[in-house]
């Protein structure tokens, strides 16, 4: 009975996240209006959180495991470690993205430089902001439907469900993009490099900020690098949503 309920509370789930997310995503970048788009973008951020939540109290499941709490007296090693591996990690999907795809990209990106104080404030509070917004969406993949994919599919199979799940959530973002297949392809490698390390974080921390904090700069760093003088010399920006997204608007 614990086991159909909690597939009956997953489909619930995915039924009410994956085709409004893609409602959002679409018209967040279709509106024409950057106040509006920034609008719905933090919307659609939210909205696995905000599922998660209703279900919890709907199936009187409480709130107590989602691991909400920071936790970084005790786990402050682990955020510089998440820092890190997330400076990692993107290195990795460009490197990844540029052997797959040679024939179509042309890595010639110009350095983003912090010019003084203020800006290094600026992006600090940026980082801050960007993790907050972040952990709307790892509440409801790492804290919520993570440890009922694991328990149901064992933890390698349920990184997988996730990294695919993740994928078709953002598939309202894709159809904007010049090539949405080569994008759609990115954007699972993407997942799946990143999903293996966002749970070990998860689970070593007991707390879900680290993965949002990885979330958060590996959306960022490629904005940034999209934004920078010199630009990607290429149709195609193939890195994560964010990158992808800043890429098309520069292009285009």
């Amino acid at each position: 009975m614990i086991l159909k309920n909690t597939k009956k509370y997953i489909w619930i789930f995915l039924l009410c996240c994956l085709p409004l997310s893609n409602i959002l995503w679409y018209t967040a970048y279709s509106a024409g209006d950057e106040s509006v788009s920034t609008s719905f973008v933090i919307l659609t951020s939210f909205l696995p959180a905000l599922t998660s939540l209703i279900l919890c109290k709907i199936s009187r499941e409480g709130w107590e495991n989602l691991m909400i709490l920071p936790n970084i007296k005790k786990a402050w090693k682990i955020y510089l470690f998440a820092v890190a591996g997330a400076l990692v990690m993107t290195y990795l999907n460009e490197l990844l993205m540029y052997l797959m795809f040679r024939g179509e990209v042309s890595f010639q990106a110009g350095a983003f430089t912090l010019r003084g104080l203020g800006e290094i404030v600026g992006m600090t509070i940026l980082g801050v902001l960007a993790s907050v917004e972040m952990l709307g969406e790892e509440l409801g993949w790492l804290g919520w439907l993570f440890p009922k994919l694991e328990k149901l599919h064992g933890t390698k199979d349920a990184m997988l469900l996730l990294a695919l799940i993740r994928t078709i959530w953002h598939l309202g973002i894709l159809i904007f993009l010049p090539h949405p297949l080569i994008g759609l392809c990115d954007l699972f490698l993407s997942n799946l490099l990143l999903q293996g390390f966002l749970v070990y974080l998860t689970k070593k921390s007991a707390s879900l900020f680290p993965a949002a904090v990885v979330h958060a700069v590996t959306n960022l760093l490629p904005a940034l690098v999209a934004y920078s003088d010199l630009f990607y010399q290429a149709h195609i920006v193939p890195m994560n949503e964010a990158g992808l997204l800043s890429a098309e608007s520069v292009i285009y």
